[in-house]
């Protein structure tokens, strides 16, 4: 799929209205803080509907109260317009002009950003792990998307009559809906988990250099969601949560058997979260039939020149990626400078 145009009002620093982009590799070049990381976030939410991580942020910039972005991409189906409307806390999404949910944007978009933060992947809290794992597979499956959010409300109606003492009736009934979501949301986690361990720990065999094996599994133990709930009846009822479910498990990452979230490096770390970089790659090009835009900020950061090399080779290799750095990757089919959000052609 190819991003053809950029539009945005109000996003961040940037202040270039509409920005006309090439097939192969766009290199965007220029200082720290000049708006390098704005420009791929918002190319990033153009096409999926989504902020990085899952985070919000302020990006509406200071002292305005409204913005938007939008794209025009051209895939497989045909040619498709996305535009997100944004106001503090609320986003308004469109394709074609319809209204839609960011979950429904997958069915023709995909994009995948790598930044150097990318790191909190291994030594991040477990909600990142999480998020990374939901938000992946809700690309791959609508109907993860919908279970995950269905999943979400029984989980938020659970909770709040764990808190009420006399309630029992009732949370037996949302307690089966609970597992009812929650297993079937377990089953298809460990089957995407295997399939991103091979492509993971291929990836990371390829670029790193270490001989070290990469695995990939759900902290999830195998046991019956309904077993482990009856058996954190007290815990739960003590602390007013559900303590035990979807939500609380973990991603677990290890090199050589060895827990990557204690035990590794940074730059195992960067490594690590390279190949599960892409391994989402992969995945989204193999469910859409074609290559995903790639997006990468800092393409030099604490990466060594073999790492380097590996990521600048996937970019040239896909068919369309925008790359940001402080100097230019070689071989980039177009080049852009910004300074201060201004974006000019170089």
């Amino acid at each position: 799929m190819l991003l053809s145009a950029l539009s945005q009002l109000n996003y961040r620093n940037l202040l270039t209205p509409r920005l006309e982009l090439s097939p192969g590799v766009t290199a965007i070049i220029g200082g720290n803080a000049a708006g390098k990381s704005n420009l791929l976030e918002a190319a990033y939410l153009a096409t999926t509907g989504e902020l990085p991580g899952g985070r919000i942020a302020p990006v509406v910039r200071l002292g305005q109260s409204e913005g938007f972005v939008s794209a025009r991409l051209s895939h497989q189906g045909g040619v498709s317009t996305i535009e997100v409307g944004l106001t503090p806390g609320k986003k308004l999404l469109r394709l074609d002009g319809q209204p839609v949910r960011a979950l429904e944007l997958a069915r023709v978009s995909a994009a995948v950003l790598l930044t150097p933060e990318d790191t909190a992947l291994v030594h991040g809290a477990p909600s990142q792990r999480r998020h990374y794992l939901d938000s992946l597979l809700s690309r791959l499956s609508l109907r993860y998307a919908y279970l995950h959010r269905d999943y979400l409300r029984v989980l938020e109606q659970r909770n709040a009559l764990l808190k009420q003492p006399y309630a029992e009736a009732s949370l037996g009934v949302w307690s089966e809906k609970f597992v009812e979501l929650g297993e079937e949301i377990n089953q298809l986690r460990w089957r995407a988990a295997r399939r991103l361990a091979e492509l993971a720990g291929a990836s990371y065999a390829e670029v790193a250099s270490d001989g070290k094996q990469l695995g990939v599994a759900l902290s999830h133990d195998g046991q019956p969601l309904a077993a482990a709930l009856a058996a954190s009846r007290e815990e739960e009822r003590a602390r007013g949560i559900t303590v035990v479910g979807p939500h609380r498990d973990d991603l677990i990452l290890t090199l050589d058997g060895h827990l990557l979230q204690s035990y590794g490096s940074r730059g195992e770390a960067r490594t690590t979260a390279l190949a599960l970089r892409v391994a989402e790659y992969r995945l989204l090009g193999s469910k859409h039939g074609e290559a995903p835009l790639l997006l990468i900020d800092d393409f030099t950061a604490e990466l060594d020149h073999y790492r380097r090399d590996y990521l600048l080779a996937l970019a040239a290799a896909t068919p369309q990626a925008l790359v940001a750095g402080t100097e230019p990757p070689p071989h980039a089919a177009q080049r852009l400078t910004i300074t201060g959000g201004v974006i000019n052609a170089c």
